[in-house]
């Protein structure tokens, strides 16, 4: 009996062990069979450039291939595999080593944890995080920021924009990466530039290896289609701040942007298409299929690259007027335009339904009146969320002719009727419509139909400039613009110069304005306070440059809410250093304050006495409010009985006189908060059959003082005057070889073996009376032997044309196409410069 009972027992304790032995053991990851655990829902080629259809395979799921190992114990029969505790798969055990493919269609993060199975049990493995890259870059964590300390914290509504470009190549010379954005204080970024494949000629002009990029970017590509232009820059660099590894799936500026959606989920980054130079495919949207071929690819693009929130349409422009003089339709390109935003629209409203999310359509426009009058923009906002105004680049150093770039209002520098444009030009020539101004340019679009909560305005975080300024060639000695510019203005990278007659904002406060704003350097800054626009002039060197500051950019603000439009935005942030972005906020924050009205006495005049003689004010404006009191008085001359001192249009009446009198009149007008203004009008009154007294003209010429052969030369005299009005006739004694007639005389300064002074005078009538000026300029002796190509040393500063040749340590180089500032020495496959061989010229 006692032996019975030892046998039962070891019997149960044996087939207890063969219980636990049967268990299956715990798998082991095989970090090697599963890629670091790093997957991705778009493959990006990383080392090479290609066509974009090529480089960029996006998949609705991502493929997932886990290799766990199970080198001891028993392997089960299958497995589990769980991401965040939820089963994504499930497969059978193949052997001690076994790999678990499947695909998923979510990105993330994910803590997974791998399961073997059999019919006695379950083991499972350790928790590892396993990456899967989406292009809305919920695999990342958010973005760690470096932003400039000078960006000050705002609670701006919001719903208020506040927007600003970001550039693709702002991460090279001038080193502004995504992290260094101030996106706590952003609405909106729009990322420049996407471009169109297709014909893109205007895009040679910017020289370096720009065309031939977008020509790589667009093999395989039909035309019409849009594509990265840069991808080192979009998504192959790493950024170590932003954590880039080697195999990190998508890296550069998109991956960082990806991150920063992460931190910042309400902020909208939106691809601008187009720009200045990436334009010309647009003026081929006249036909529809070619709109169908770019809206469809659109549409891919977006479900590609899911963290932009829409897209941006920076035509410029239609019509024509941009880069490409010969393009341009002022007919049929407006009624594109418009059939266009509807197009997009439809297709976003598509793209909304299918990804659960808003798309904004946008479009950044200029807002010349020659620009605004070739598109009803009122048709084309009904698709659109945003319309950009681009109000800056009024004036720059494309001419000689100054003036503020971004102004809000018209400048007191302008001559009668210049705003309205209503009046006639120096040479007698009517304007052919309004000032370009802000305020100019946001009432078009208002009498048009555009919404006002539609319209955001432009802030210029740049400056546009000017050499050459100076002192005798202002007509008003206070205010330098009405001086007239020799060139675009130049200066180096480290003060902000990228290319000639811009110059970024901090290079403005860094290098010309100061701390205190109130000019460093030789410079002296000003402010047209009828206009709202700045300035910085160095009477000495010449150097003008118009731009935004904090006291203009506010002005902005308050116009903004003054008439409930959308907001602001910014041409662009790599130039600012928070204080115009500071200003935009504060502009926009409360209510705004009372703007100054302008009083208007009009015309002086000249009257024969007897005679009754009107006095008008209805020209004085107030921009905010409206005029609330006239007031006139007589300030000088013989008095007289004015008859209604209060009202806005009065007069009086003078007897007759035996000899001339000058009265003098000052308006002061006040508007419905109290802000006061005065204008003066001077009232002449002859003798009967006494003719006035005319006095002669004063001539003014002005010329470079030396200049370099092959240089182009002005020499002006139109900033003549006469103080009757009289229109004014020119006749020039010039040196041999120049010729020409009017107000000006244009040549190109030719080749002398030594420093040789040429002597202009120009002989300025009013009909009746003459007066001379004269000016000389020195051509300095060319340098170098008699080859022809000594005269043509490498500049730094000047601008080449593909064929141009230029000569540098003894070696002639010719250009392939546009450069300026690149080295001939730095040739090359890819390089700007062909060696052609030595030359005598050192």
């Amino acid at each position: 009996m006692k032996r019975f009972n030892l046998t039962a027992m070891s019997i149960a304790l044996a087939l207890g062990s063969a219980t636990v032995a049967a268990a299956p053991s715990a798998p082991t990851l095989d970090m090697y069979g599963s890629k670091n655990l790093k997957f991705s829902k778009i493959d990006l080629a990383m080392e090479t450039t290609a066509g974009y259809n090529s480089m960029v395979q996006y998949h609705q799921e991502a493929q997932i291939d886990i290799t766990f190992n199970q080198y001891s114990g028993a392997t089960g029969d299958t497995y589990n595999i769980y991401f965040d505790g939820a089963k994504v798969a499930t497969g059978p055990i193949t052997g001690n080593k076994t790999t678990a493919s499947f695909t998923y269609p979510q990105g993330g993060a994910f803590q997974m944890e791998i399961e073997v199975c059999d019919e006695t049990g379950c083991a499972k493995s350790a928790s590892e995080t396993l990456t899967i890259a989406d292009t809305d870059g919920s695999h990342l964590a958010p973005l760690t920021m470096n932003v400039d300390p000078n960006n000050q914290p705002y609670n701006t509504d919001p719903n208020t924009v506040v927007g600003t470009y970001f550039v693709e190549w702002g991460i090279y010379d001038r080193g502004y990466t995504v992290d260094n954005l101030p996106a706590d204080n952003l609405t909106h970024i729009l990322y420049g530039f996407i471009p169109i494949c297709g014909p893109n000629e205007s895009l040679k002009s910017v020289g370096g290896n720009s065309y031939n990029a977008l020509q790589t970017a667009c093999q395989g590509v039909p035309d019409y289609n849009v594509v990265i232009h840069d991808p080192w820059a979009a998504y192959q660099k790493s950024f170590t701040q932003a954590g880039h590894e080697y195999d990190t799936p998508i890296k550069g500026n998109f991956g960082m942007m990806m991150a920063l959606k992460q931190r910042n989920p309400d902020l909208k980054i939106v691809p601008s298409v187009g720009g200045w130079t990436l334009s010309d495919p647009f003026f081929s949207f006249t036909d529809k299929s070619k709109r169908d071929i770019f809206v469809a690819s659109v549409r891919e693009f977006l479900t590609t690259w899911k963290f932009f929130d829409g897209v941006d349409i920076d035509w410029e422009f239609p019509g024509g007027g941009g880069q490409a003089a010969n393009l341009g339709d002022p007919v049929n390109d407006g009624p594109a335009y418009v059939a266009l935003m509807q197009e997009l629209r439809v297709m976003l409203d598509e793209l909304e339904v299918q990804n659960g999310k808003e798309y904004e359509l946008t479009s950044a426009i200029g807002v010349g009146y020659d620009k605004l009058e070739d598109v009803n923009y009122a048709d084309a906002a009904q698709y659109m969320d945003y319309i950009f105004a681009m109000t800056y680049d009024f004036y720059g150093g494309w001419n000689n002719v100054t003036g503020h770039q971004t102004a809000l209002y018209c400048g007191s520098f302008m001559r009668p009727g210049q705003c309205d444009g209503s009046g006639v030009d120096e040479e007698g020539v009517e304007y052919k419509g309004p000032a370009y101004t802000t305020d100019n340019a946001i009432q078009i679009l208002l009498t048009q139909g555009v919404p006002a909560n539609k319209l955001v305005v432009g802030a210029a975080m740049y400056g546009r400039g000017w050499d050459g300024v100076m002192p005798n060639s202002l007509t008003d000695p206070t205010d330098p613009m009405t001086g007239t510019g020799n060139g675009k203005l130049t200066g180096t990278k480290a003060q902000g110069v990228w290319e000639a007659g811009v110059i970024d904002y901090k290079g403005i406060k860094s290098s010309m304005i100061g701390p205190n704003g109130t000019g460093i350097n030789g410079f002296e800054t000003g402010y047209d306070t009828q206009a709202e626009a700045a300035w910085v002039w160095n009477r000495s060197t010449g150097k003008l440059v118009t731009y935004d500051n904090e006291r203009s950019t506010i002005a902005k603000g308050q116009y903004v809410r003054s008439l409930g439009l959308a907001g602001l935005f910014s041409w662009e942030i790599d130039a600012d250093n928070g204080d115009i972005l500071n200003a935009m906020h504060e502009g926009l924050s409360g209510q705004p304050s009372n703007a100054t009205p302008t009083a208007n006495a009009g015309e002086d005049k000249v009257v024969v006495g007897p005679a009754s003689v009107v006095l008008d004010g209805s020209a004085s404006k107030d921009r905010d409010g409206s005029i609330a009191s006239y007031e006139w008085s007589q300030t000088s001359g013989t008095a007289v009985n004015i008859q209604n001192p209060t009202a806005q249009t009065t007069g009086f009446d003078v007897a007759e006189v035996t000899e001339v009198q000058t009265l003098t009149f000052l308006l002061t007008v006040a508007d419905n908060e109290g802000a006061t203004a005065t204008d003066t009008i001077t009232i002449t009154v002859n003798p009967v059959n006494v003719t006035p007294i005319n006095t002669a003209p004063i001539a003014a010429l002005t010329a470079p003082s030396q200049a370099n052969a092959g240089d182009t030369v002005v020499v002006d005299a139109s900033s003549s005057t006469d103080a009757e009005g009289d229109s004014l006739t020119y006749t020039w004694t010039l040196p041999s070889g120049v010729s020409g007639s009017g107000s000006s005389i244009s040549f190109v300064a030719g080749e002398y073996e030594q420093d040789t002074t040429l002597n202009f005078s120009v002989t300025v009538s009013d009909g009746e009376l003459t007066s001379e000026a004269s000016a000389s300029v020195v051509v300095l002796k060319t340098s170098g032997t008699t080859d022809p190509t000594c005269d043509n040393a490498w500049d730094t500063t000047a601008v080449y044309n593909g064929g141009d040749q230029v000569t540098l340590d003894g070696t002639l180089y010719e250009a392939k196409w546009w450069t300026t500032g690149e080295n001939p020495s730095q040739t090359g496959e890819w390089g700007v410069w062909k060696n052609l061989g030595a030359t005598s010229c050192q």
